[in-house]
Order: C-alpha cells, then sequence, then structure tokens
C-alpha cells in the first residue's frame, strides 16, 4: 500500500508538534570544607557564595591570545549562570606554586567578601589542552583546599575546559554536577533556502554547528540519554519519518520509524533502549512506543481523540502526554504500559508535557491568551506560569540538572530560544533567528 501525500497528514502532525503550528573523567571525593563554606554562607544569611576567578595561570609559555583570562570568563559566566554563585572576575593571574603569594591573593580575596577561590592551570599541547582547577576555603584561616581535579579537551574545544570546571565547582558545592558541558539543539530556517536544518550550540548559545544538510523540513530534535546521538522528524524523503542522527560521529542518519503516516515528537527512555513517539500508522494518532535494538513497535493509548507529544518520568515507569480527549487538549499520565490514565491539567489550552529531570514538576505550554512556559507538580497541583515576556511561549526543555528551562519564543517578532531558572527568572537569549524546538542534551560522556 502506498502512503498517502504529505500534505493530507499535515494537520495532525501540526497537533503532535506543539503550537507553534496548530497547537498554538573519574569522580573525586568531595571534600568536607566545600560542604562547610555553604553552610557558612546559608548561615551569615547570604543569597549567594562570593566566589574569586582570578585569570588562569598558563604554565606551558606566553599566552598570545589571552587564553587563561577568557578562559576565567568563561568560567566566572558558568557559575554566574547558576544563579548559586557571585563571581568576583577580572584580576591577573596567580602563580603556579608560590604558597606566600597564593596566600596573600587569597587574604586580599577574602577581605574583599570572596568565601572560596577558584584557581585555574591551563598546558597547552598541540594537540590538546590541560586544565586543573584548585578549589580553596577562603572563610577558614588555613584557606584550606577544597578540591584539585585535572581535566584534558581537544585543543579545537578550548572552551569544554571551562565549562568542565565549572561543572565541577557546582559538584563541590552542591552534591549536583553543573550543566554548563551540555548542548542545545534545535531546528532553524536558514536564510535564503528552503526547509528547517537541525543545529547544536553550547548551552551559552557559542559554536554554531549545523547537524543535518539536507533541504527538507526537520522538526522536534531531541537528545538520547547518553547524548551521543538525536532523534527527529524529516520529510527529507516527502514524508513525515523519525530518523536518529549522531552529533559527534561520523555516522549515516539512521532510520527509526517509516510507517504509514506521521512518526512524530519522538522521546527517548531514561535506560535509552526506547522512544515513545506518536504515530498514526492504524487511522488515528496515537503513542507508541518503539524498541531500537529491535524495530518493535507497541502500541500504548487507544482512544478516539489525538494522543500526542510523549514525555518520560524520570524513573521510565510513567509517561505524561498531550489529548484532547476531553475537547480541549490537556496533560495526561499514563504508566509505560498505557494504563492507570489521569488527568493532569483542566481548563485553558494545554501541550507539550516535559518531564523535569528531578521528576517532581512537569512543564508545559499553556493558552490563555497567548501561549506561555507553565509548569505543574507532578500530581497535578499548583500550576503556575514560568515566562513573563510578551508574545507567546513555547516548546520547554529542561537543562539536566532541573535548574533551568530553555524554550522558543517570539517576543522580538521571530522565533528565538531563551534559557530561564525554573522560577521564570534570568530569561536570556541564547539562539536568534527563527529557531524553534529546543533540546537540552544530558552532559556530554566524554
Amino acid at each position: 500500500m502506498s502512503k498517502p501525500r504529505a500534505g493530507v497528514l499535515l494537520s495532525v502532525l501540526a497537533l503532535c508538534l506543539g503550537s507553534a503550528f496548530l497547537w498554538p573523567p573519574p569522580r573525586t571525593t568531595r571534600a568536607q570544607g566545600a560542604a562547610e563554606v555553604w553552610l557558612n554562607v546559608q548561615k551569615g544569611g547570604g543569597a549567594k557564595l562570593n566566589i574569586a576567578v582570578p585569570a588562569f595561570t598558563v604554565l606551558s609559555g606566553a599566552d598570545p591570545t589571552a587564553l587563561g583570562r577568557s578562559l576565567a570568563d568563561v568560567t566566572g559566566k558558568d557559575l554566574t549562570f547558576t544563579g548559586l554563585f557571585s563571581v568576583v572576575a577580572g584580576t591577573s593571574a596567580l602563580p603556579a606554586n608560590d604558597p606566600d603569594a597564593l596566600r596573600r591573593a587569597f587574604s586580599d580575596f577574602a577581605a574583599a567578601g570572596a568565601h572560596a577561590a577558584l584557581h585555574g592551570l591551563v598546558t597547552l599541547h598541540e594537540d590538546r589542552v590541560e586544565g586543573e582547577m584548585r578549589l580553596y576555603d577562603l572563610t577558614s584561616p588555613e584557606q584550606r583546599s577544597i578540591a584539585q581535579k585535572k581535566f584534558a579537551v581537544r585543543a579545537s574545544q578550548v572552551r569544554r575546559l571551562a565549562h568542565k570546571i565549572a561543572d565541577e565547582v557546582m559538584l563541590q558545592f552542591t552534591g549536583v554536577l553543573g550543566a554548563a558541558d551540555t548542548k542545545i539543539a534545535f531546528a532553524n530556517a536558514r536564510p535564503n533556502r528552503s526547509g528547517k536544518e537541525i543545529y547544536m550550540v553550547d548551552y551559552d548559545g557559542a559554536g554554531l554547528t549545523p547537524l543535518t544538510e539536507n533541504s527538507s523540513i526537520n522538526l522536534s530534535p531531541t537528545w538520547s540519554p547518553d547524548a551521543r546521538s538525536i532523534a527527529f522528524t524529516s520529510y527529507v524523503r516527502g514524508y513525515p519519518d523519525l530518523y536518529r542522527l549522531f552529533a559527534f560521529e561520523r555516522r549515516p542518519l539512521q532510520v527509526l520509524a517509516a510507517f504509514l503516516g506521521i512518526n512524530a515528537a519522538p522521546a527517548w527512555s531514561p535506560d535509552g533502549r526506547n522512544v515513545a513517539l506518536t504515530m498514526s500508522k492504524d487511522g488515528n494518532a496515537e503513542i507508541y512506543v518503539l524498541n531500537i535494538a529491535t524495530g518493535v513497535v507497541r502500541r500504548l493509548t487507544r482512544n478516539i481523540g489525538i494522543d500526542a507529544e510523549p514525555s518520560w518520568s524520570p524513573t521510565g515507569r510513567e509517561i505524561a502526554f498531550t489529548s484532547d480527549r476531553q475537547g480541549q487538549p490537556h496533560i495526561f499520565v499514563m504508566d509505560d504500559e498505557g494504563a492507570n490514565v489521569r488527568q493532569l491539567t483542566s481548563g485553558g489550552f494545554h501541550t507539550q508535557p516535559r518531564w523535569s529531570p528531578r521528576g517532581d514538576l512537569i512543564a508545559y505550554t499553556g493558552r490563555r491568551g497567548v501561549h506561555a512556559i507553565w509548569i505543574v507538580n507532578a500530581d497535578g497541583s499548583n500550576p503556575r506560569r514560568l515566562d513573563t515576556g510578551s508574545g507567546d511561549a513555547e516548546s520547554a526543555a529542561w537543562s539536566p540538572d532541573g535548574r533551568h528551562i530553555a524554550y522558543q519564543t517570539n517576543r522580538s517578532g521571530a522565533w528565538q530560544i531563551y534559557t530561564m531558572h525554573g522560577d521564570g527568572s534570568d530569561q536570556r537569549l541564547v539562539v536568534g533567528s527563527d529557531a524553534t524546538s529546543p533540546s537540552w542534551s544530558p552532559r556530554l560522556p566524554w
């Protein structure tokens, strides 16, 4: 049987892809001093931990490109982005192994109000850059060491060194790695060309990299749990089929699902073995689970309404999804076998559920006049709006630590990607120029 033309399915696909269409190295042991510094700051009533981040010390000769200062700048911005640190930056590099000079510098930092200091050291090689972070507690008279750790990155990826160090500082003070060493994938219309392509950037918008170049319509990129591949819907063969690309490897596209009708809105299971998606192969738009290794699919929903946009809970035991079975689209939750369905939201117009990494919250797109990013507790209680900008905001994507959300908004006229804290504060532009459907990667695995 031949496939129907893609245009016949466009309205159903629009329902599945959200309102932009129709629905508007080894671990180190964390030193006790890190926890004590944080507790001291909290007891003192401070909202943030003040940390000094002087220019990194370059050990291998001259530094004509001011790499030491730029690495410190990126690290400082990463820490500021978390909302937990106030960074004292702009000071010159510290000596590498001069205890007396370090003691004097740390005393000056402490006198200026710093609770901790980060001493970064860098060694340049032809093919790689090695870095070391040394973290100190400035609230103690002895200025004791909290942690030391070494990193290495390719010379072409030197900014990752700063991101890795910032994430390690977060780990030392909070017990949870930060989200600086991550990527955001998104769909973007290329200037003067047809279609939409998939791109990725660093979490802060640097390092724009194209991932598809097929001049077709490519939509809904979704990172796998190991951060090595991305599932997405593409019309590259004329129909809305599901593909998998490998963001950091030279491997061909892999076809995941090319059944009759739509194959859209992928969501990886936490173990990476399955993808939940919306398909219409049996006539109506329903939610299925596809086993990546075998290609076997099983159907989860059976309803006369449209069931779409699945999102797994972190445990893998439940799936949130959008359904219009009650008339207007709302957010529902079911177990991973399709049973025990419960309605999570009511009133209004609710789509695009995204389960938080911690499992306690679900972000979604709600329409009350305009489309906006909302969150609700996983039990359905306390729904609240997060974004405060004008225009529409849609397509939430959580950072891997659950502290931030990326989303698309047209507040400036064109679609752009912003990030914000999980409480809606500190809204920042990340990608402009017709960028949609952000997906925040897990922490990179190497």
